[in-house]
């Protein structure tokens, strides 16, 4: 048995993906502020992803790229499901990271069976590093937690908010790469919300703050956003 979360809006398709995938256990999300929300909050690991492009407040595979980055500590599938059936369409989702492509409606034995080799593939994929480290700081991704280890020898636990582990995460994972206060909105808050760059600028000064006693800095880059320095 697997866990799913299913992003699809439509009530009677949610009913179709129960009926054929009994043998699991599914999570709905009817819209994509809903998906990040449930894959944002931490508490529940999924092993595999199915993800409608059609979905009421935005394009669902706006919001692909971002729900890698939330599993990032081991491979989860991602397969898209589309009335759209054009090459274009496919082509454009897997060019932004999905697994698999599934024509709706789908046929119950050839979703089932595409799941079920999806799955088979990421338990066969060593897990992705569920602890990121530079310098004196390091990440746990899965207990969503971070610490400086002090010259002293003890760690310094760092009471961080979610958002701001979250722009921690995204820094830290790809030191000395620049990423735009748009970029960070995007990977952090996710599509369609309302944040101006002035809070990614206010969530990074707190950030700042909480890592005086590190070696690790997040640096300014002028005109282009925040970076960390490996």
């Amino acid at each position: 048995m697997a866990k799913l979360l299913c992003v699809e809006d439509t009530k009677e398709f949610q009913i179709y993906l129960g009926s054929i995938l009994k043998e699991h256990t599914l999570t709905f999300a009817g819209s994509v502020a809903e998906a990040i929300q449930v894959a944002s909050g931490g508490g529940e690991m999924f092993d595999l992803i199915l993800l409608d492009i059609s979905l009421p407040d935005g394009n669902g595979m706006k919001v692909l790229p971002q729900l890698k980055e939330f599993f990032q500590a081991r491979p989860i599938p991602i397969i898209v499901l589309s009335s759209d059936d054009d090459i274009l369409t496919k082509v454009a989702a897997f060019g932004i990271g999905a697994d698999d492509f599934v024509a709706k409606p789908p046929n119950p034995s050839e979703l089932k069976a595409r799941i079920e080799a999806r799955l088979r593939w990421a338990n066969s994929q060593p897990s992705r590093k569920s602890r990121l480290s530079v310098k004196d700081l390091t990440v746990d991704l899965e207990k969503m937690a971070a610490e400086i280890t002090l010259d002293s020898g003890l760690h310094l636990a760092l009471e961080l908010t979610p958002f701001e582990f979250k722009i921690l995460t995204l820094l830290i994972g790809r030191p000395g790469q620049v990423f735009s206060r748009d970029q960070i909105i995007e990977r952090v808050w996710g599509h369609g919300k309302h944040i101006t760059a002035r809070t990614v600028d206010a969530h990074v000064s707190h950030l700042r703050k909480k890592l005086i006693k590190s070696a690790v800095q997040i640096d300014t880059v002028l005109s282009a956003g925040y970076k960390i320095c490996a």
